[in-house]
């Protein structure tokens, strides 16, 4: 009789508390939230400034794509799977990337490297 009624606690335990669990919203960004969104992408921008030194031109245009790809994944319904998600990030990075001069590339390149070679452990 014990183990039943412990069994039925411990199911109606679980039950509720999956019916309270978070469901996942993907890269969707709160309406509430978009200074905490500005505040990384002013933090990732700086960021990026420090590696390969970008000219003012360089960030205000850099900040014109971040925004155009905000306001572009929340409304198209195919960039809320993964394969999208990743999608539209590699066209996102590849439009930061043309902004950014040869020499800054061969720089930001020499930057991941470093870095992967430095977390490599043989």
């Amino acid at each position: 009789m014990k183990k039943t009624i412990l069994a039925i606690a411990t199911i109606v335990t679980l039950t509720i508390g999956n019916g309270f669990a978070q469901s996942y919203r993907g890269h969707q960004t709160p309406a509430g939230n978009t200074r905490v969104d500005n505040a990384y992408e002013e933090f990732q921008i700086n960021k990026l400034d420090n590696i390969v030194r970008l000219t003012r031109k360089q960030e205000n245009q850099i900040k014109k794509i971040e925004n155009k790809y905000d306001r572009l994944a929340p409304r198209n319904k195919r960039y809320h799977t993964y394969q999208g998600a990743v999608r539209l990030e590699q066209q996102k990075q590849k439009e930061i990337l043309s902004v950014l001069t040869p020499v800054q590339r061969q720089r930001l390149y020499a930057y991941q490297n470093a870095g992967r070679r430095n977390n490599w452990r043989g």
